[in-house]
């Protein structure tokens, strides 16, 4: 179920993007979103997406900040926390500040059912440069409560630190520190710290790597501290006087040409530690060249996933490919495919096949490709080596959905020669969402059926990624 909430905060960033400066003039904001699924041999799903938004009229401020992370690996949760926040302010042209702040806490590894907390605030701008800016916020509050069934309500304080500083004009560094303490009990509180980098990449995206810790002070059955690791993508709102061309003159230069390589890399991950202890990677790196009627296509990707010292997934792929068109609606070549997958008990896969393909059918915005051949396979699945002769035949598809966004598919087939029952079946299914001429979003899906599995190994695996795609 949780699965809804996290695609629903990315289609909100979507429809941020997709609405442009123009009709969010005066609002400046940031957003993520990510997630992982695999299932089959390995069940796990992890999930992360966050939103910060902020408006400025006269005196006053408004700033809204809202996060989500959600994991779970061979049906035990390994992450589950939702935090909002709300804060009014007022005095945005002085050194000091009023205001009042909001917010909403809900972490399942800590046994926090739910944290309300409401704060009036003073705070202080020590620094406010250009490049640097340094904010300080102290203030009495009301906390309420449901931990581990128990719920409750007291006086607290919290105290607030905020940093923000331009390292380059392309680099930027984020940090912030909140403590929250019981007013009648100071063991009892929660300190949250957070800092990261984001690297400009064009217009208003960026790569971003950002790092969370929480200690809790009382924290009965549970781990004392959690940290979280995230790597991703991050988009930046700015207003309508700030804005800039999602495509930066420097990008222009770099758009590849007929005989250039085309590099592009996948990445995207998230690492927690504490009450839940989990980690999920995944990363790619393909290379492609075209020249006259020639392509060459090499790729690898991998996830690894781990919750709680469990592997949860760990799957590495990889091919190469060398095609030359040998007419208008023809063409032939040869590829190399490498698997391998531990929670499928195969240990490694090398599969050869020379090809001959046709071009199905070709329009503005969509084409369809058939191919086939011969192919070798050797393989070690459970420990046992074998070599046979198989038959290989694909399907490929491409269909432009848009100025910027593309579907490409791909369903392939390798049987034994011997016995067309024994077989593997695999389908990819990736939409491209263009941000610039280097760089894309990509949510990619991966399907593997096969009818020979290893022991005790299942038939299916499905992995869902979603990553984002820089090209060199």
């Amino acid at each position: 179920m949780w699965v809804i909430p996290i695609i629903g905060m990315g289609v909100l960033l979507s429809a941020c993007v997709s609405l442009g400066e123009d009709h969010l003039a005066g609002w400046e904001g940031k957003g993520n979103a990510g997630i992982t699924l695999s299932r089959g041999n390995g069940e796990s799903l992890r999930g992360t997406a966050g939103l910060e938004v902020s408006r400025s009229l006269g005196e006053w401020q408004m700033k809204a900040a809202a996060s989500l992370l959600y994991g779970r690996d061979n049906g035990v949760s390994s992450g589950e926390r939702v935090e909002t926040s709300f804060q009014l302010n007022r005095g945005q042209k002085t050194r000091f500040y009023t205001g009042l702040s909001g917010e909403f806490l809900h972490d399942q590894p800590a046994r926090i059912d739910w944290r309300a907390v409401v704060s009036p605030v003073i705070g202080w701008r020590v620094l406010d440069k250009e490049n640097f800016e340094l904010d300080l916020e102290a203030g009495p509050g009301l906390t309420w409560e449901q931990r581990a069934s128990v719920t409750r309500g007291f006086s607290s304080v919290r105290l607030h630190e905020h940093l923000d500083f331009q390292l380059t004009k392309r680099l930027h560094f984020f940090q912030s520190l909140t403590a929250f303490f019981e007013a009648g009990d100071l063991s009892n509180y929660t300190v949250e710290a957070d800092a990261g980098l984001e690297s400009k990449l064009g217009g208003s995206w960026s790569l971003r790597l950002a790092g969370k810790a929480v200690f809790h002070g009382e924290a009965p059955q549970t781990a004392g501290e959690d940290l979280l690791l995230t790597a991703g993508f991050g988009y930046n709102l700015h207003p309508e006087d700030q804005s800039e061309s999602v495509l930066a003159s420097g990008i222009k230069k770099l758009k590849s040409r007929s005989g250039d390589w085309a590099v592009t890399a996948l990445l995207g991950g998230s690492i927690s530690e504490g009450n839940s202890d989990a980690r999920s990677i995944s990363s790619g790196l393909r290379l492609k060249r075209d020249w006259n009627d020639n392509e060459f296509v090499a790729g690898i990707f991998g996830v690894y996933g781990q919750q709680r010292g469990t592997l949860s997934s760990e799957s590495l792929s990889g091919d190469l490919h060398y095609q030359r068109n040998l007419g208008k609606e023809s063409f032939g070549g040869m590829r190399l495919d490498c698997d391998y997958d531990a929670l499928a008990g195969l240990d490694w896969r090398l599969a050869f096949a020379p090809y001959f393909g046709w071009l199905v059918f070709e329009t503005e915005r969509s084409e369809l490709t058939l191919e086939g051949g011969p192919s070798v396979v050797a393989e070690q699945k459970g420990g046992r080596e074998s070599a046979f002769l198989a038959t290989y035949a694909a399907v490929k598809a491409e269909h432009q959905l848009g100025k910027r966004t593309q579907l490409v598919g791909e369903l392939s087939w390798l049987s034994k020669a011997t016995d067309f029952k024994s077989h593997i079946l695999t389908s990819e299914l990736r939409v491209e969402h263009a941000l610039s001429e280097r760089l894309s979003l990509q949510l990619v899906g991966r399907s593997t059926y096969d009818t020979d599995p290893a022991d005790n190994s299942g038939r299916h695996d499905l992995q869902v990624v979603s990553a984002l795609a820089v090209s060199f």
